[in-house]
């Protein structure tokens, strides 16, 4: 008897003792990959410094649109390693972002549907180019999200200085005979985050050479960078939490992304980008990174 007795107790110790892991949201997901996990660190990171999300709505047939990629380059160029640019072009404004053809010369597509999601859907899908959105967010002077690139500067200094409360790190591989690109992409909570939180994870490309309206002329052989290429993640982006559960501080998610770059594309001019952001009705840009694939 007193052997079945200590049995049980033992088993209702074990039980009482087990401890669940922390908590992360698989739905809406992708399909799920060996490494995506989650757990507690031993102790609280040491927060990042915020970057900031540029994104820069343009067409190659905007002749205005070489003004603003010549701004976000000046952006980027003042704040080393703090600024991720997302050239993004869509399909509802095809005055301004139909493919160039210009005889001997190259007109390669850029239109992609993740772009035209963020730019009709989250940014205000403008009808005069060019336009852009800094971390998405509705700046309490202005009329939209999107806002002129002479404006970029003094939003994105006042973005700069704010903090974020999850860390984030990008670490990726390659198979050059398959052309196979895994991301790994690590989020940190610094603190405890009571939003709903959301991963946009995607594809961009530098130096494409192709044509572009210019002011007063097309330029031919142009460099186009920052291309959004490709979008990794559901076009609203992956959520994180449920609106009932909170992310807590020292909580840590993991997840591995896999995509096989096109022929097309040069993967010494790839990188992979990752956004922190609230949801869709609150699409607030809380965090971001770029990681080159080789």
């Amino acid at each position: 008897m007193k052997k079945y007795l200590f049995i049980l107790v033992m088993a209702t110790l074990l039980n009482a003792c087990k401890e669940d892991g922390p908590y992360i949201d698989f739905t809406p997901t992708k399909t799920p990959q060996q490494g995506d996990t989650a757990y507690f660190a031993s102790a609280v990171a040491t927060p990042q410094q915020r970057n900031v999300l540029l994104e820069d709505i343009t067409g190659v047939r905007c002749p205005n649109c070489p003004q603003s990629h010549d701004a976000a380059k000046a952006i980027s160029n003042a704040n080393p390693g703090r600024i991720v640019i997302l050239a993004l072009h869509g399909f509802s404004n095809p005055v301004f972002t139909d493919p160039l053809i210009t005889s001997g010369f190259g007109y390669p597509e850029f239109r992609d549907s993740t772009a035209e999601y963020i730019i009709t859907q989250l940014l205000g899908n403008p009808t005069a180019l060019p336009q852009g959105a800094i971390n998405r967010k509705f700046f309490a002077s202005e009329s939209y999200r999107y806002i002129p690139y002479s404006k970029w500067s003094g939003y994105v200094n006042s973005e700069l200085v704010l903090p974020t409360p999850m860390n984030l790190d990008i670490t990726n591989s390659y198979n050059s005979s398959t052309r196979e690109v895994t991301s790994v992409v690590k989020m940190e909570c610094t603190q405890d985050v009571t939003d709903t939180m959301y991963l946009t994870v995607g594809i961009t490309e530098n130096g494409i050479l192709g044509t572009q309206k210019g002011p007063t002329d097309t330029i031919q052989n142009y460099q186009h960078n920052h291309i959004f290429r490709e979008g990794l993640t559901p076009k609203s982006g992956l959520r994180l939490n449920s609106p009932t559960i909170t992310l807590q501080s020292k909580q840590v998610i993991v997840r591995v992304f896999k995509y096989n770059l096109p022929a097309g594309w040069n993967v010494n001019n790839c990188n992979i980008v990752a956004v922190l952001h609230k949801s869709s009705s609150r699409i607030e840009a809380m965090h971001c990174a770029e990681k080159k694939i080789l």
